[in-house]
This record gives C-alpha cells, sequence and structure tokens, in this order.
C-alpha cells in the first residue's frame, strides 16, 4: 500500500473522531456511519490510487478507511452501533488531546506508549506500521471463511460473518424458497476479502437482500443500508455473479465475473 494512502487514513481516523466530537453530546440520536466516513472523506479527498473503484464498487481508499476504523473501536474511542450509528466516547474524546497529531494518535492505537514529536519515528514509518494490519488485503485462495480452523491461522483484515446468503424472489429458478435467509450461500474470497456467489439465472427482474448468519436478523438491501430495501436488477439470462463487501456492505452484480 502506496505511503499517501496510508497517510490520508491516519489524517481521515482523526478525522472521525473530530466529527464525533462536535456532535452535540446530550443528542438521542447519534451519527450515521455513511455521514461520518463521507465528512472524513470530504476533509481528506482521494487521491491517486486512493480514487480507483474496486470490484465491490466501493473504491481503495473509502475500504481502507472502513478497515481502520476497526482500530478505533477496539481503542475504546469510538462506538459503532449498526441501527443507532455512531459515537465518541469519552476516551475518544481525551484521545484527540493527548494525540494531536495524526502519527501519534496511530502510534497510540499500535500500542506505543505516548511520545512528544522529537521521540517518534517519521510519520509514513509509524503510520504504516499502526495501520498496516488494519487495512492490508492478505493474499490467499479462495476458501470458505471460518474451514479448517484448526490449521489455519489467516484472519481477515476486517471481522467477518460467519456466513452470507442471498435472499430474494429467484427461488423457483434455484429449487429453493423465496426470500430464505439461508437460501444460496456466498463463499468468502480470501484473495479481495469479498463474498462471491454466481447463479445461473433466466431472463427476468429479481429482487434481493444479502442476510448474515442465516437469519433475518442483520441484512443489507439498496444502498448498503441496513433493513434497507430490496435490491432490485434486469438480468438477461446466464451466469450472474454477485459480490458482497463487509466492510461497506455493497452488494454488485456483474455477469463477467465468476466465483
Amino acid at each position: 500500500m502506496g505511503s499517501d494512502t496510508v497517510e490520508n487514513t491516519a489524517l481521515r481516523l482523526r478525522a472521525v473522531l473530530e466529527i464525533l466530537a462536535a456532535e452535540d453530546p446530550s443528542a438521542t440520536g447519534k451519527v450515521s456511519r455513511d455521514k461520518v466516513l463521507g465528512a472524513a472523506l470530504d476533509r481528506v479527498p482521494l487521491a491517486g490510487r486512493e480514487a480507483e473503484t474496486l470490484a465491490s464498487g466501493t473504491t481503495r481508499g473509502e475500504r481502507a478507511l472502513v478497515n481502520a476504523t476497526t482500530k478505533l473501536v477496539k481503542a475504546g474511542w469510538i462506538l459503532k452501533e449498526a441501527r443507532s450509528g455512531w459515537s465518541i466516547t469519552n476516551q475518544g474524546r481525551q484521545a484527540l488531546q493527548d494525540f494531536p497529531e495524526p502519527a501519534h494518535l496511530s502510534a497510540a492505537l499500535n500500542g506505543k506508549p505516548a511520545a512528544g514529536p522529537a521521540e517518534i519515528s517519521p510519520a509514513e514509518e509509524v503510520v504504516e506500521e499502526a495501520l498496516r494490519d488494519a487495512v492490508a488485503v492478505p493474499s490467499a485462495p479462495a476458501e470458505q471463511h471460518g474451514s479448517h480452523p484448526e490449521t489455519d491461522d489467516y484472519e481477515p483484515s476486517f471481522p467477518q460473518p460467519e456466513s452470507v446468503a442471498l435472499a430474494g424472489d429467484f427461488g423457483a429458478a434455484l429449487g429453493i424458497e423465496d426470500w430464505d435467509p439461508a437460501g444460496a450461500q456466498f463463499v468468502f474470497d480470501r484473495h479481495d476479502e469479498l463474498w462471491k456467489l454466481t447463479l445461473d439465472l433466466p431472463e427476468g427482474t429479481y429482487a434481493y437482500k444479502v442476510a448474515l448468519n442465516g437469519s433475518w436478523d442483520e441484512n443489507y438491501g439498496f444502498d448498503a443500508h441496513r433493513d434497507g430495501g430490496n435490491i432490485e436488477t434486469h438480468h438477461e439470462g446466464g451466469p450472474l455473479t454477485f459480490l458482497y463487501d463487509h466492510a461497506t456492505h455493497n452488494v454488485v452484480t456483474k455477469s463477467e465475473v465468476r466465483a
């Protein structure tokens, strides 16, 4: 990953904290995930390879930011509540004061002791080390997520569900029930960390969502919204590949791509 992406991601992580800290703590509603990410990307716009669109339909820079925000959660600095939104904790507010520079903040996220500017390594080196495990995408052959746990120490860069299923009104074409949350199962591809499923469907217009872990408790629909409306697509017939990115909750279709 280029140093520009790493440094920009560090700047955006600080922007996430600042955006959440600016919200009225007495307000009952929290800030939506999309609003936080959008504001952070407005402050530090995508540049160069960061603006490249990945197979999931999101950009490289946005994917890196979403993955990296898991460090803010692990540090106890922000809370992510899927339906309520995101919020900053008291520890997060204190971190903004304790670590005014993105490099210092990133060092703290990586478990390094707080240090003054003269005691810390150059920004690029520190940020690269602090964010590498959050934004790098490991290379490994495609395989179902969670298989062979006794011999496989692979861990994705972003927490993944146990299973992902495509639920929709195409059941008759596949010999399954319509809108079954445990129906057509995706396979997790470790190389690009996408869930993939290819179906051979007759011509028609289809409505669908993705359901996680075999139930409707967590599902994503139109515009990547949790419990959102149905996604609709018209298909001319033949193989159709669905790609689901759990980092962004985007679902895209590609007729020319096979899982």
